[in-house]
């Protein structure tokens, strides 16, 4: 026997309307095309509730309880890494009822958890965050004329295919800069086209190509060639010069001879915290510039450098100067999170 067809809102209207005017049950099933039974079901239904709309089903029953919700709950929060399967494999033990990963992401959508790709973020010791928060500390006092001074300068590979491996992570809202909920990032090699680039509030300075591996001689040329010149052409001399805490760029070599520029007031070094590129406003700039470039849809080093070369030297100033206009929120920002990570959403 097939399923009985459910009696529509509209024709429990009408029996009720008939009946009201004095048809019997059984005229009005055959003129509106239901059972006896229904009839009477529907004029039953109708003095009780006084209404033409379906009751509230139970629905199916939950198979965890709420002692087996907090367990599951436990998990996640343990490792916030753990996969739907995995976290079902752990508790499917203690269940007196076998669950699925869906019953698992369920439970967990139900207590605000989502999967979501996770943030990469430089990897933080507690050394790391100290350091962090003594730079923003000295420095949050700088107004934006102070920043508008910096020539900020770092070296990026950019691939020809692919992009890094995203990694999904289960948070609330709110949560995408909690320490549980960042993938730490490792510096390692990879990349076809490896650059070396510095800018500051007034435009870009020189962009040059790396070729193979670069050594602390390389750095000292460039240093001589392009950093130094950038600056005093861009801001001027006197102007404040950073850079990462990279090998290459503490080196006897790159010290000594910064610090004979220093001493000859051609520049001023920022002493700069380690394992902080999100600090810097360039690795923003990279960003924007990678998605430049993919937009053309390069195949070969020498057209990936060529378009490098063409988004660099296109890219707008009142891009440069949001990035700069940041730091005094930065700074805030790691202060307050006392010199851990910090939200990008809550500086803009």
């Amino acid at each position: 026997m097939g399923k009985l067809k459910q009696i529509s809102v509209e024709q429990r209207a009408q029996i009720v309307i008939l009946h009201e005017e004095g048809q019997s049950q059984r005229n009005i099933g055959k003129f509106v095309g239901v059972s006896k039974t229904g009839v009477a079901t529907t004029l039953k239904r109708y003095a009780e509730t006084n209404s033409f709309t379906d009751r509230k089903r139970p629905g199916r029953p939950r198979k965890t309880s709420e002692s087996e919700d907090r367990y599951i709950m436990m998990i996640c929060k343990r490792d916030r890494f753990k996969t739907s399967p995995v976290i079902t494999a752990e508790v499917r033990n203690m269940l007196s009822t076998p669950i699925s990963a869906n019953t698992v992401k369920r439970r967990l959508l139900s207590y605000g958890y989502v999967g979501r790709v996770a943030k990469r973020k430089p990897f933080l010791r507690a050394v790391n965050k100290r350091k962090r928060l003594l730079f923003a500390k000295q420095h949050q006092d700088w107004t934006t004329d102070h920043w508008k001074s910096v020539l900020w300068t770092d070296e990026s590979k950019f691939e020809l295919f692919g992009n890094k491996r995203r990694q999904v992570v289960r948070r609330k809202v709110g949560e995408s800069h909690l320490a549980q909920c960042i993938a730490p990032s490792f510096k390692h090699g990879g990349g076809s086209v490896m650059v070396w680039g510095g800018f500051c509030y007034y435009g870009v300075g020189d962009l040059v190509k790396i070729s193979g591996t670069m050594n602390k001689e390389d750095y000292h040329r460039i240093l001589s060639q392009h950093a130094i010149p950038s600056g005093c052409r861009l801001i001027g001399t006197g102007f404040t010069f950073q850079q990462d805490n990279d090998p290459k760029h503490t080196s006897t070599i790159c010290r000594n001879y910064l610090a004979s520029k220093q001493q000859k007031a051609v520049l001023k070094v920022l002493s700069w915290p380690p394992q902080s590129p999100d600090i810097n406003p360039i690795e923003l700039l990279w960003d924007e510039i990678d998605r430049q470039v993919r937009k053309m849809h390069v195949t070969s080093e020498k057209t990936m450098w060529d378009s490098l070369k063409q988004v660099w030297g296109n890219l707008k100033n009142e891009t440069l100067q949001k990035l700069v206009e940041r730091l005094p929120r930065i700074c805030k920002a790691i202060i307050k999170s006392r010199g851990g990570y910090f939200n990008e959403k809550t500086l803009k």
